[in-house]
């Protein structure tokens, strides 16, 4: 599972709704289409042992199963969780039996120290050293109850993750190695190990604040993997896969399939060509796409690429075979396919939604208070699915944008902060829209749930010509996507995207009520502490003096809507398009190049759900030899190999490895690895990073 996002309650509106079936005409996109109700926590814990049950039923082993995220479970997250600091969504994950995860970007959203507080299964390993409940967390004393440590359901005070976050690629800048274990080992049964590398986008620098990672460096991914791989076939281990947040896009005829994958796009292409051989699958994320490839390797093998939507919406049950004599994934003749399965609403685990509705409960209170109402709604900036749905887009400006810039710049009208006169509000921290009527605490808390503070620096104008051009990054900039700011009233400029980077903002045309700026003269500036650290790459923020810390940005919007109620939705008219005669002069101190960026990686790709014959793989083996030593259909013997039913197709001396049969997979007795299931395994040791110990 991936890209969770604390979506511990049941998720509603379009992020509920999951096209499952292309309908009677059999074409995805077409009137007839089929939806589906998905998500919630308690329906992710049904589905999943569901699958679960079915595999011990053919034979399969709880030890052979396994529950693996691949980053983002939390942070940018609804105000049930977002409320506790993400705790609530721990305590599900603890007791749905997550064994493993890569951490995502947004793990690092609170900084690495709050990361290192919440892992608390890596403590004492690599540089994780800071207990779930401490007394000081970064050199600030920490209050249990305010900022962490809530009771949990059961009453107990907060303990941490029972998993571990793996971090391969982030590494500790004082010791060089990184900054949690790069991979874990499982004993599978049968004497049989596999090992999963966890890694992140390398980019995580530049969309999460510079302030909280300053204690780690970000390497390549693939380059990271490749470290750890021979360490693993050092300790005998063959059985590797890859839990890496960072994903692509499926463009394809099928992308509207949840198992398509007729044309793989984006980062993830270019990471599975660069990442060993010896890997045997990759479990992907952070791109909220749902694909099941099968794509080659460097050495032309094939190899799964999946990835499960957001949210909870699916999850991904991959199948393989560990090979008895080699120790390693028969990728070519044993049983090696995925299937994304949807997490349907049929029968919610009654454990798990009892703990949704603790942590539902202790956040009403302050919820569900109502801070003012909106005459309309006020939305982040507006684009279309592939169905032409509207969805939230970065690239545009937005009412919602414009609003929160607004409100955070009056609530520093004073002295105290230096009177300042422009905010600035990125797109990245607005993670929902307010609804028309009432508007609540838990509603505000909803689209800023960061909690970061609204702060107030000096700036030059032509420190804010660097700002405005830092939104048009594609092409050409460090990170190639173009991320509009909200702005305050009174504040507008021009903008050709034509132009190279650097060149797209006109400076004569940036005005603050009707006045150019000045490039020389100094200016006060309110933005989120997540902007004046450089967030989101705009580093020009970095240039400013003199800083004030302010409130929390969520206690602006309340005072803002308690203020001015009824409040209407701003215009998003301070950006104005345009096609400029000749190019401005560069900005100053940008960063980046103007030359065109290289193109993105794309390759032709089959679904994972057909297996390896159906993607066009051929076994090298006789016939009967089904890749191992035996013959397919001979039983196993009890207590000498774990393979599952008789009659199964497994060769003998092959293990199976893990899940449930769901879909395609249903009648074909054999194990999986379940990524994005759950599993309650106990009793088998576990290595992090290290020779297991």
């Amino acid at each position: 599972m991936n890209d969770f996002h604390g979506r511990i309650s049941d998720t509603t509106g379009s992020d509920s709704q999951l096209l499952t079936d292309p309908g009677p005409d059999g074409a995805y996109g077409t009137a007839d289409d089929v939806t589906t109700t998905v998500g919630g926590s308690a329906s992710v814990a049904t589905t999943v042992q569901s699958a679960r049950a079915a595999f011990l039923a053919q034979g399969g082993t709880q030890e052979a199963s396994l529950f693996v995220g691949a980053g983002d479970l939390i942070s940018a997250s609804p105000f049930d969780s977002s409320v506790f600091r993400d705790e609530p969504t721990i305590e599900v994950l603890n007791a749905m039996g997550l064994d493993v995860s890569s951490v995502g970007n947004h793990e690092f959203d609170r900084g690495t120290e709050e990361l290192r507080r919440i892992s608390a299964a890596t403590d004492d390993q690599y540089s994780d050293d800071v207990e779930a409940c401490p007394a000081t967390l970064g050199g600030e004393p920490f209050q249990a109850g305010v900022d962490g440590c809530f009771p949990d359901s059961t009453g107990a005070d907060f303990h941490g993750t029972d998993y571990p976050y793996l971090a391969a690629n982030v590494i500790d800048t004082a010791s060089g190695q990184p900054m949690l274990p790069p991979y874990e080992v499982f004993d599978v049964g049968g004497g049989k190990k596999m090992a999963l590398i966890g890694v992140v986008t390398k980019t995580t620098p530049t969309i999460v604040s510079p302030a909280g990672i300053t204690d780690v460096e970000f390497i390549d991914e693939a380059e990271a993997v490749n470290r750890w791989v021979p360490v693993l076939q050092a300790q005998g281990i063959e059985a590797i896969g890859v839990l890496i947040h960072e994903g692509g896009e499926n463009e394809g005829g099928d992308s509207l399939d949840v198992n398509g994958c007729d044309q793989l796009t984006g980062p993830i292409v270019d990471i599975n060509a660069d990442v060993s051989p010896a890997v045997d699958l990759i479990i992907s994320g952070h791109s909220h796409q749902a694909y099941n490839c099968m794509v080659a390797d460097p050495d032309g093998n094939p190899r799964l690429l999946t990835q499960a939507g957001f949210y909870g919406r699916l999850i991904s049950d991959i199948r393989l075979v560990v090979d008895g004599t080699t120790g390693d994934v028969d990728r070519l003749c044993g049983i090696y396919q995925a299937t994304n399965v949807p997490v349907t609403r049929n029968a919610p685990d009654p454990d798990i939604a009892a703990i949704v509705g603790y942590w539902q409960e202790a956040s009403a209170d302050a919820g569900d208070v109502v801070e003012g109402t909106a005459t309309a709604d006020i939305r982040r900036a507006q684009g279309t699915d592939a169905n032409g749905n509207p969805v939230a887009v970065r690239d545009g400006e937005s009412s919602l944008g414009n609003l929160v810039a607004q409100a955070q710049l009056e609530a520093l009208q004073s002295p105290t902060y230096g009177d300042p006169v422009i905010a600035f509000m990125n797109p990245g921290g607005l993670r929902t829209d307010i609804a028309a009527g009432d508007v609540t605490y838990a509603d505000l808390f909803a689209v800023q749930p960061f909690g970061n503070t609204v702060n107030a620096i000096t700036l030059t104008g032509a420190d804010i010509r660097g700002i405005l051009e830092q939104q048009f990054q594609n092409p050409g900039g460090p990170r190639a996507s173009n991320l509009r700011l909200g702005t305050s009233e009174g504040f507008a400029y021009s903008f050709d995207v034509a132009q190279p980077y650097g060149q797209r903002v006109d400076p004569t045309t940036i005005t603050l009520n009707g006045t150019v700026i000045d490039p020389t003269a100094t200016y006060r500036v309110v933005a989120n502490s997540f902007l004046i650290a450089g967030g989101d790459s705009f580093t020009a923020f970095t240039n400013g003096t003199d800083p004030t810390t302010g409130p929390v940005d969520v206690d602006t919007a309340v005072a803002y809507f308690e203020d001015n109620s009824p409040v209407a939705p701003p215009a998003a008219d301070h950006g104005t398009p345009d096609t400029f005669a000749t190019a401005p002069a560069p900005a100053q101190g940008l960063g980046g190049s103007t030359t065109e960026p290289e193109p993105v990686g794309t390759v032709d790709a089959t679904s994972g759900a057909l297996g390896v014959a159906g993607a066009g793989f051929t076994c090298p083996a006789e016939p009967g030899d089904g890749g191992g030593n035996g013959t397919p259909g001979t039983p196993g013997t009890p207590g000498t190999q774990p393979v599952a039913n008789p009659g199964n197709g497994i060769g003998t001396g092959q293990l199976a490895n893990t899940g449930a049969a769901t879909g395609q997979l249903t009648a074909l007795g054999v194990g999986l690895l379940l990524a994005g299931g759950v599993a309650t395994v106990a009793g088998y040791r576990r290595g992090r990073g290290v020779t297991q110990r």
